[in-house]
């Protein structure tokens, strides 16, 4: 059965961890309760805690739905602290999900909009998680350490503010995904590494500017129209010479390597890759990361079909022209080839559908063209009518000296 996590208990352990001093309040609170409750493992009466500040709501949910959850996190800590074992790297909310180990995070609508809607690292080290829905979020960009989620199969980024640029490579570092929702986001088209991705069996995205309707221009044009200058616009780096760790992460970001699951990388090296992955674009063809104000190329590339689409367009950053070619030209190649077999596809098609309708419409007449004579006499109604006219096997309309001309039946207008 899944083991959920749910968004009022990230809004708590994200207060609690901005504000230490209302963790220690409560804490001690609410140890002094469970000291008068008749057994550890009782519930705490909610309605001796008094009322609670509305902005804490998310507390109120907790204590309601997980209580025995945050009192065992409260004990543990209790613990901890006498002993004096605490260690300074643990976080609240790491203590809690690793205590816990879930397997789905449900965090939908968790943020308004103007909120801190920065993802807690933490959520992405679950490494059991196989299912993260993020949806009504308002975020404009998916953490790098995304990558981290090895077992995730189910992705759900629906009605938020992402762009192409804004949903990082480390994506493909997660092997088992096999649904991702980008439906009501800001994309002109996928991003080109999801190509990269055998394991992706659904991909929803419509919403996104009118269903790339705008993209889908580039579609009958050249080679080089689809290769449009891109970048140079950002800021500068300082002249002050960047650090040793620096150039280390642009060079691990460059190999496009799953450093997450490198164990010759330094945790703390990975949460500092992590930090600066978003300064970087990186080449879709050659291993180069190159500084987000620099000037690139964005290529615009069409896949016909993919995923039970007749064509999706896709999107990817190269660091030079050479390189830009090099996805280009080959994707249209294929595209044209694509294009040529979907045409001839359905000319076949059109063709068999000709041809069954010709058999079946010759197959009718020659039921109809049999003597109506031999129909007649086997109505059982009789020969006919007082004034000699005969009944229509089929339809039992008087069919000799018909004045109407109407009739379901074909024999009755022979």
């Amino acid at each position: 059965m899944a083991h959920i996590f749910h968004g009022y208990e990230l809004l708590l352990f994200k207060r609690f961890h901005s504000e230490p001093s209302l963790w220690l309040e409560w804490k001690n609170k609410l140890l002094e309760k469970s000291r008068d409750a008749p057994s550890p493992t009782s519930l705490i009466d909610l309605e001796d805690i008094g009322g609670l500040p509305q902005g804490l709501w998310y507390l109120s949910v907790t204590l309601h739905k997980r209580q025995r959850y945050l009192m065992h996190l409260i004990r543990e800590e209790a613990q901890k602290e006498k002993r004096g074992c605490y260690k300074k790297t643990e976080t609240l909310l790491s203590l809690y999900l690793n205590y816990y180990q879930f397997t789905e995070f449900h965090l939908d609508s968790i943020f308004k909009y103007g909120d801190d809607n920065r993802l807690p690292r933490e959520i992405f080290k679950c490494a059991n998680v196989t299912h993260l829905s993020l949806k009504y979020n308002s975020l404009d960009h998916l953490p790098a350490d995304i990558g981290r989620m090895k077992q995730l199969e189910y992705l759900a980024l629906t009605n938020n503010k992402l762009q192409v640029s804004a949903i990082p490579y480390t994506l493909t570092f997660c092997t088992k995904l096999k649904t991702i929702l980008l439906d009501n986001n800001l994309l002109d088209a996928l991003p080109g590494f999801l190509l990269t991705m055998p394991s992706i069996e659904t991909v929803y995205r419509h919403g996104n500017h009118n269903y790339f309707k705008a993209t889908f221009m580039w579609y009958h044009t050249d080679v080089n129209y689809r290769i449009i200058p891109a970048g140079g616009f950002g800021v500068a780096m300082s002249k002050v010479p960047a650090s040793l760790q620096f150039w280390a992460a642009k060079s691990v970001i460059g190999q496009k390597i799953d450093f997450y699951n490198n164990s010759c990388i330094a945790d703390i090296l990975k949460d500092y890759i992590s930090e600066l992955y978003y300064k970087f674009y990186l080449c879709h063809y050659c291993k180069q990361a190159l500084l987000r104000h620099l000037p690139g190329y964005k290529v615009i590339t069409f896949k016909n079909p993919y995923l039970g689409n007749s064509c999706v367009p896709f999107q990817h950053w190269a660091c030079s022209l050479d390189c830009a070619k090099a996805l280009e030209v080959p994707a249209r190649i294929e595209q044209i080839a694509a294009a040529t077999k979907l045409d001839r596809q359905y000319e076949d098609y059109v063709n068999r559908c000709q041809q069954l309708f010709r058999t079946v419409h010759s197959g009718a007449n020659r039921m109809c063209v049999c003597s109506r004579e031999s129909l007649h006499s086997s109505c059982p109604s009789g020969a006919g009518d007082d004034d000699g006219r005969s009944h229509c096997h089929y339809c039992t309309a008087l069919d000799a000296g018909r004045d109407d001309k109407e009739s379901s039946c074909y024999c009755c207008l022979q």
